[in-house]
This record gives C-alpha cells, structure tokens and sequence, in this order.
C-alpha cells in the first residue's frame, strides 16, 4: 500500500489512531504509552503502511523528551541533586559500567564482534526510558517515593553515559576530528557556566509573568526557555535534554516553579505521546519470523539481567530489599537513547545490521512490556510487596 502523502493526512492519521488504542488502553488498566507504541506499530510500515518513518515525526517527539526532562528538572533543585549524588553517580556509575561491561563480553565472546561495536550495543542494553519510566511513575504517583528517586538517579546518569556512548560512536565511525572531545568539553563548560549566569534573569522573568496571571503568557515562557536551552545545547554539541533538565532545575529554584509547571503540562504530555509514536513505526516488526530466537534472546537479557544488576547493585549500596527489588523493575526497560544509539550504529556500519535489528525490536518490546512493570512496580501492587523478614 502506498503510504498517504501530505502532513496533514499523516496527523490525522495518528490522532485517530492514538485515540482509539489510548482509549482502549485506559479502559482496560494498561498505561497510555502501550496505546502510542501500539498506534505507531499499526500506522507504521510494519503495520498497515499508512505513514512512513518521517524525521519530522522524530523531531517532533524529540521536544516531548526535552519537556519532559524539563518538567523533572522544576521538581528538583541543585541542592536536591547533591543530596541524590551518592545515587546518581554511585549507584548510576555502577549500573551503567557493570551492564556495558558484562553484555559487551558477552557479545564479543559469543558473536566475535569489535570491542567498540560489543560496548556500543553494551550501553545501548544499559540505558533505559527516561521518558516513558517519568511518565508512567508520575501516573502511579511515585516519583518522590523511595523508588521512585532511586530510579531517577539512575535515570539521571544513564543520561550523562548516553552522551558518551555517542561521542564513542562519533569518535569510532570517523565523524567526529581529533579535537572532537576536547571540543565538548570546553562547550559543556560554556553552557553550564552561562545557565548559571542566566540563573538571576530568568527566575526574575518567571516570577514576573507568574504575577500577572497571564497562562498564554506563562505557556510562551515556558515553552522559550525549555526549547531555547535546547538550541544553545545542541549547537554546543551536547544533549539537549539535559540541557533543558538543567534550566528546569533554574526555574525550579525560584518562586514560580508551579506556574510554569503548569502551563508546560499539556504540552508535555502531547508531545511525549507523539515520541511513543513514532518508536512504534522504528520497530522492525518483519525480522520477527526469521530471528525470533535472537529477539528473544535479547529481551530475557534487557527484562531479567538488568533487574538483578540494579538489584544487586542497589542492595550493595545499602538500599532495602523492597526497594532495589521495585528499582530493579522500574528499569529492566530499553530506551529512546537505546533506539538512537543503535540506529545511528548501524547506519554507520559500526554496527552490523544483523545484530542491531533484533536487538532494536526488543528494545521496543522491553518497552512496551515495561510501561506495565513500572506501574506494577511503582504503585506498589502485586507480589513484588515483598518485606524482609
């Protein structure tokens, strides 16, 4: 079938599609994000072919994960964050490193690949949703429950890591110069000196819209500062969104945190929606009759062998039973930094497409059976109640 041309058809297409199987999803107790991967499956070429991958599809999304991050980072304060550092870079580190290293033998020892593709599909195993594991802990009401934090640190650092993996991939594949790292580094420093210059101005500014009352006002505040953190991060070379998690963290300081919060909200969670969209379409659902076996595989190491690496590593950290185990389940979960790390991999070369693609269709997998984890595990239900004695 030829796929329907024009962007307003496209839309349409996954508005209706969204609100049929979110809706369908919400009657039955399943997190809304299934219904948008599940819509982005059948729209997408996998499914009835209606639309194609669309790079406008991704940027759009993209800006969901960047308000997203941002939203979190108005919950947090920098205080927070040195409070949680024993978390993000201690327990983060740990489960970062040993997941990369421990997949990355794995596949250099079973499959004899290179030492960089074996660590570039090591930390793409290691990564897991923030997106998706924010969205659906914030449905359940856990964030600021001891697991929830828990998962944020991680989450946190995974971030940070992602960055290096892609500088990595760069670095290997020849598309980065010798100077590259050097470079990034002095960039980072430049933002992370200039948003703590901007600190003053921008809570003024917030806290002076916040006075008038004015939502479209806030709305257009809220909207300038998230995105244009963005730009200043991405034309720097570095991640935008945590870049935009770090502005948030500025607002979030001063006294109209929960104006801008609010207004941010819909925005938020539409563009979220959109991002689960278009994983649905990425997904190559046609390897699945020849490489089941692979796909499998791969999903046992991403559900199973990440809950007990954060698990164990949680519980070395001095973290209760309980709560390492529900941790563990809040990140046995692939990511969007997994899918982008793998695709650009294999699009260079750097990763051959017959290991990326059925690691990619469980990452999918992983994440569609991982929206229902995280709500188990985060709101508290089921057998995973476990006490020590």
């Amino acid at each position: 079938m030829h796929g329907v041309t024009g962007f307003a058809e496209s839309a349409a297409l996954l508005v209706c599609a969204a609100f049929v199987l979110v809706t369908i999803c919400s009657r039955i107790g399943v997190p809304s994000i299934v219904g948008y991967i599940l819509a982005g499956i059948v729209i997408g070429p996998a499914g009835l072919g209606l639309i194609a991958e669309s790079a406008a599809l991704s940027s759009i999304g993209e800006i969901g994960v960047v308000l997203l991050l941002f939203a979190l980072g108005l919950e947090f304060s920098f205080e927070k964050l040195v409070t949680l550092r024993k978390h993000v870079f201690g327990l983060g580190a740990v489960q970062v490193s040993v997941t990369t290293i421990t997949v990355s033998l794995v596949a250099s020892l079973v499959f004899d690949l290179a030492s960089v593709s074996a660590i570039l599909i090591g930390g793409a195993v290691a990564m897991s949703s923030t997106a998706m594991c924010l969205k659906v802990l914030a449905g359940a009401n856990a964030l600021g429950s001891a697991h929830g934090r828990l998962a944020i640190a991680v989450l946190l650092f995974q971030d940070l890591a992602a960055v290096a993996f892609l500088l990595l991939h760069d670095a290997m594949s020849g598309a980065a110069e010798g100077y590259g790292v050097i470079t990034v580094i002095a960039s980072a420093t430049a933002v992370v000196a200039a948003l703590f210059i901007a600190r003053g101005p921008l809570q003024v500014l917030a806290r002076w819209v916040a006075l008038r009352g004015d939502p479209e006002l806030a709305q257009l505040l809220a909207l300038t500062i998230a995105l244009g953190s963005t730009i200043v991060a991405t034309s720097a070379g570095l991640s935008p969104a945590l870049a935009a998690f770090t502005t948030g963290m500025i607002i979030g300081e001063g006294d109209a945190r929960h104006a801008v919060e609010n207004e941010i909200r819909p925005f938020r969670d539409l563009f979220v929606g959109i991002f689960f969209i278009g994983i649905g379409t990425q997904l190559p659902l046609w390897i699945l009759p020849s490489q089941w076996p692979a796909v499998l595989v791969w999903l046992a190491i991403i559900l199973c062998g990440k809950t007990l690496i954060v698990f164990v590593v949680a519980r070395l950290f001095g973290e209760a039973l309980q709560t390492s185990l529900r941790t563990g389940v809040i990140l046995a979960n692939g990511g969007e930094f997994s899918l982008m790390l793998l695709s650009v991999s294999s699009t260079s070369g750097t990763v051959a497409e017959e290991f990326a693609g059925p690691l990619l269709l469980a990452i999918g997998v992983s994440m569609l059976a991982g929206s229902l984890m995280i709500r188990w595990a985060g709101s508290g239900l089921g057998p995973i109640d476990i006490r020590p004695c």
